[in-house]
């Protein structure tokens, strides 16, 4: 796991200089503090850092073919690395290291780019071909690597993280106005824009081809889908069962691959708990794992990790969080996750790899789990949309809905589910997971930047829908939350706050062949009435605690609500309430206030409308309105 960046002079031809990859790479330091390395080679320059996971002694880059025409710069891991090489050594390559890399630049040589279908791992790379004069950019098939670059007076810049690309600069910091508006709406940009005007992510399982000249060639090389089911007997749910877990077992084997300890997050939910006790099946030794709770009552699972630590008798390490240093380090998550950040649950994911960085190097996590299988709530509840549809327009317009708006604020979870069943097909799907719902957004984002966007987010899932039709509406669910909210927010969110503290994270559940088998599983086996998850849970009911099995989900919930009425209340008002935010003139800052006011007195709950405009003005503040380029002191604690 490392950081890459590079530049490709492409227009003027002009010789790369060692010091714009110096300070690209110093920008990418946490992402790799055990080495470095550049190589320039004329209108080309690749810098690598670099933390040593597998093949410590000869495993350095950027890497090259025998003859030194071909050279690799790679962030990842590549888990069939020892059976492509030998595959590449009966065709005639010779090897000179031990570890992955150079299987990529032996596999390029023999396949071009059709080498990355070959890649069974997660990865963001960048092959320079000396010889053709080309430079290919790719990303693994499901995100789980970051990759951006940006065009600049026609030359190419790209790197791990945005940051990266401001050393050049000719790289300017604007904001994308239509990405803003998308951001409001659904949390997360989507691939491949960014919330910076110009600057672009590698879209999951793509590849761009820059040519000599100026020429860019972008393909897809993987998708999956939900396809047309083969008829089945009826013992078809015991195959599924059998298959299920022989898939995830192999995906935590290859994903234990390492010369490094290897530890794992446990949150006592049932997908960290399916991996952690698979590890104990696969170690000798007791699994190293690490768990984070909140000081709310109610939104610690710590009970719950301890319980499966205890099953499974893990060496088991935990920590308690506070809204103060929530504000401490709210500044800092944003400077390391590059875009404002959407997840409270950042902060917890960044402290505990702290702690985890202290015994491993190396954690498994349970990222996918509810994609593949259906383990939210509204993948069950959108199943009685049919229902609700059937009562006519009038009463649901003029009955149901003030009825719904009236409910207290106990009761908050019925009302936005309600509104999104309400809701067509793709905004309704946008409704589950969004933040501003259609009317709050038009409420809040001032008029003149009304004028320059389409505020209609559910063009983004249609334009998905029109192109990769799936076999029912939970298909389409699935397979949208596994293309944009994977990686566009969780993935990057987990790759971002993990490599900030020098730790490598690996997802067995986003497993490729995986994915693919839990598409061919039948909707019914994963959604039953209220149940979720229902296949996965089935298939480890034997191997887990049943109050594991059964407890209610929680997610990674962070009680900012809370924090936001009591420790972090003035910290809130004071940004919200700013003059900086206010002279930015995109809101309608009567909305802003109302919003703050109703929140804090205790009417509604706006925790998640009001922690999405405070981390982008704190956003602002970070990448926006300074010139510098250097990580943000922590704030002093309220």
């Amino acid at each position: 796991m490392c950081g890459i960046c590079g530049v490709y002079n492409v227009q003027g031809g002009k010789p790369v200089v060692s010091e714009l990859i110096e300070r690209m790479m110093h920008l990418l330091a946490h992402r790799g503090p055990d080495d470095q390395g550049m190589y320039l080679d004329g209108e080309v320059g690749l810098g690598f850092r670099r933390l040593s996971i597998i093949d410590l002694a000869t495993g350095r880059q950027p890497i090259s073919n025998e003859t030194g025409d071909i050279w690799l710069v790679f962030n990842g891991e590549i888990w069939n690395y020892c059976l492509l090489r030998e595959e590449l050594r009966a065709r005639g390559h010779i090897f000179r290291t031990c570890g992955d890399a150079e299987v990529i630049v032996h596999a390029y040589e023999e396949y071009g780019a059709d080498c990355l279908a070959h890649l069974h791992g997660m990865f963001g790379l960048a092959i320079w071909d000396g010889r053709r004069r080309c430079l290919l950019l790719a990303r693994d098939r499901l995100g789980k690597k970051p990759l951006y670059y940006t065009r600049i007076e026609g030359d190419l810049l790209f790197a791990s993280e945005i940051k990266a690309l401001f050393c050049d600069p000719r790289v300017s910091r604007q904001v994308d106005l239509q990405a803003l508006a998308d951001f409001l709406s659904i949390r997360y940009v989507p691939a491949p824009a960014t919330l910076f005007k110009d600057i672009y992510k590698v879209q999951p399982g793509h590849f761009l081809l820059y040519e000599q000249g100026g020429g860019v060639r972008e393909e897809c090389y993987w998708d999956f889908s939900f396809g047309p089911l083969e008829c089945r007997q009826s013992s078809a749910a015991s195959a599924y069962l059998a298959g299920v877990r022989q898939h995830i077992r192999r995906s935590v084997e290859e994903r234990m691959i390492s010369d490094v300890p290897v530890g794992a997050l446990l949150s006592g939910g049932l997908d960290s708990s399916i991996i952690v006790g698979t590890m104990s099946q696969l170690c000798q030794r007791p699994v190293q794992t690490f768990a984070v709770g909140f000081d709310v009552a109610g939104f610690s699972e710590l009970p719950y990790a301890r319980q499966v630590a205890d099953y499974f008798r893990t060496k088991h390490h935990e920590m308690l969080l506070t809204g103060a240093e929530m504000t401490r380090y709210w500044p800092l998550l944003t400077w390391h996750r590059d875009e404002p950040v959407s997840e409270p649950s950042d902060l917890g994911v960044y402290l505990v790899a702290r702690l985890a960085r202290q015994y491993v190097k190396v954690i498994l996590s349970g990222e996918g789990g509810d994609e593949l299988f259906a383990g939210y709530p509204k993948y069950a509840v959108d199943g009685f949309a049919r229902y609700y549809q059937l009562l006519p327009a009038f009463v649901r317009r003029k009955l149901v809905a003030p009825l719904l708006e009236s409910l207290p604020y106990r009761m908050r979870k019925l009302k936005t589910a309600a509104r999104a069943l309400a809701e067509p097909v793709p905004q309704r799907w946008v409704n589950w997971f969004g933040i501003f719902h259609a009317p709050l957004k038009e409420q809040l984002i001032a008029s003149g930047v009304q004028a320059q966007v389409d505020m209609r987010a559910g063009r983004i899932f249609q334009r998905w829908l029109n192109e990769h039709p799936q076999r029912d509406n939970l298909s389409y669910m699935l397979y949208l939350d596994t293309k944009l909210w994977l990686p566009d927010n969780l993935l990057m969110k987990n790759d971002k706050m993990t490599m900030a503290a020098s730790l490598e994270s690996r997802m067995p559940l986003l497993d490729e062949h995986l994915v693919a088998y839990a598409a061919s599983i039948p909707s019914h086996l994963k959604v039953r009435g209220w149940r979720t998850k229902y296949i996965l849970k089935q298939a480890y009911a034997d191997f887990l605690p049943r109050s594991i099995l059964t407890r209610k989900k929680m997610g990674f919930n962070v009680p900012t609500g809370a924090w936001f009425r009591e420790s972090q209340r003035t910290f809130l008002t004071r940004l919200l309430l700013s003059e900086e935010m206010r002279s930015r003139e995109l809101f309608n800052h009567a909305c802003i206030e109302r919003m703050l006011r109703e929140h804090l007195a205790g009417r509604s709950n706006y925790q998640a409308q009001l922690f999405t405009l405070a981390s982008l003005e704190l956003w602002f503040r970070v990448f926006i309105d300074p010139p510098r380029l250097a990580a943000p002191e922590l704030w002093p604690a309220p």
